[in-house]
C-alpha cells in the first residue's frame, strides 16, 4: 500500500478529493455538497475535469463541519456557526441555544413515543361508557387565563400550587377535595385556549391575588370516565359526542374534568382518574 501523493498545481501541498475524504470522515459525496452550498470551498478545482483539490489546513474546518453536522446543525446553522470559532464565547451562547432546542425536539419525541405506547395499551380497551347525571354545584376557588394551549394547563395547575397546598390567605381546612378544569372555547383550539382550574372551597375570607371564588352552578351532564394519561383522553370526548349526538341532546355549556385522581395525588399516569363532564339539556 503506497501513501499519499498529494498532487501540486501550486506551491501549496494539496490533498485529493478522495484522500481528504479519508482523513477529513466525510464523503467525496458531502465534501461535493458542501462545496456547493459555500461551506468548504476546495482550495483549487482543475478547470478542465472539476477535479477538487484541499489543503491540509481545511482539514480542521472539516472537522468542525462534521462535529457541527453530527449535533444535529443543518447546513445554514453549519454556515452561520462556522466563523464563530474565532469568537468562542459567542460560540458557546450560540450552542447553548441549540442545546436548548434539541432539549425540546426530545421532550417533544418523548412525549410521541408515550402517545405511540398509550395507542397500543388501549387497543384492547372496550369504548368508554357514558352516562347521565346532575352535578350538584360547588363553591370554588379558582384561577382562569388564557394559556398557549392544551398541555399548558400544567403550568395553570403549576402556578396554583396544583391547588393542593393552600395559597397564601387561605386556611388548609377551607380546601375541599373537588379538584377539576373548564375549557371555555366552543370548538377545540391549537393554540389561545381559555381555560380555569380550581377547587372547591368553604369560608375563605380573603381571596389571594389571581383567584376568585365562584359557584359553578348544578347542572345536567353527560359524563365519561376516563383512566390513564391524559394524551388519550380524546377517547373521552369521542364518546361523549357521539351519546349527546345520538341521543338528540345539546351541550349548554362548557366542557369541564373532575379530577378523581390526578398528578396531585400520584406521579403514575397509569392510575390517573379523569371524568370529563359535558353540560346537556
Amino acid at each position: 500500500m503506497t501513501g499519499p501523493s498529494p498532487a501540486r498545481w501550486t506551491e501549496r501541498p494539496l490533498l485529493a478529493i478522495g484522500e481528504f475524504s479519508r482523513y477529513a470522515g466525510l464523503s467525496v459525496r458531502m465534501l461535493r455538497h458542501y462545496d456547493e452550498r459555500g461551506v468548504l470551498v476546495p482550495a483549487e478545482v482543475d478547470p478542465a475535469t472539476g477535479y477538487r483539490r484541499y489543503t491540509p489546513d481545511q482539514l480542521r474546518q472539516a472537522g468542525r463541519i462534521r462535529a457541527l453536522r453530527d449535533a444535529g446543525c443543518g447546513i445554514p446553522a453549519i454556515a452561520e456557526l462556522l466563523p464563530l470559532y474565532a469568537t468562542p464565547d459567542v460560540l458557546r451562547l450560540r450552542l447553548a441555544d441549540h442545546v436548548a432546542q434539541l432539549d425540546a425536539g426530545a421532550a417533544q419525541i418523548a412525549a410521541r413515543r408515550q402517545l405511540a405506547v398509550s395507542l397500543a395499551a388501549s387497543l384492547e380497551e372496550s369504548p368508554a361508557e357514558v352516562g347521565e347525571r346532575t352535578f350538584p354545584g360547588a363553591r370554588v376557588l379558582r384561577l382562569r387565563r388564557t394559556v398557549a394551549c392544551y398541555p399548558a394547563e400544567g403550568e395553570l395547575w403549576a402556578e396554583l400550587r396544583d391547588l393542593l397546598s393552600p395559597p397564601p390567605g387561605v386556611r388548609p381546612e377551607a380546601l375541599g377535595s373537588l379538584v377539576g378544569a373548564t375549557y371555555y372555547d366552543d370548538e377545540f383550539r391549537d393554540d389561545d385556549v381559555e381555560m380555569a382550574v380550581w377547587r372547591d372551597v368553604h369560608g375563605v375570607s380573603g381571596v389571594p391575588a389571581g383567584f376568585e371564588v365562584v359557584e359553578l352552578p348544578a347542572q345536567r351532564v353527560a359524563w365519561t370516565t376516563h383512566r390513564g394519561p391524559f394524551d388519550t383522553i380524546g377517547l373521552a370526548g369521542e364518546a361523549l359526542g357521539a351519546w349527546v349526538a345520538t341521543n338528540g341532546r345539546r351541550r349548554v355549556g362548557p366542557l369541564f374534568n373532575l379530577y378523581v385522581v390526578g398528578p396531585g395525588r400520584t406521579q403514575d399516569p397509569g392510575e390517573w382518574v379523569t371524568e370529563v363532564n359535558v353540560p346537556i339539556e
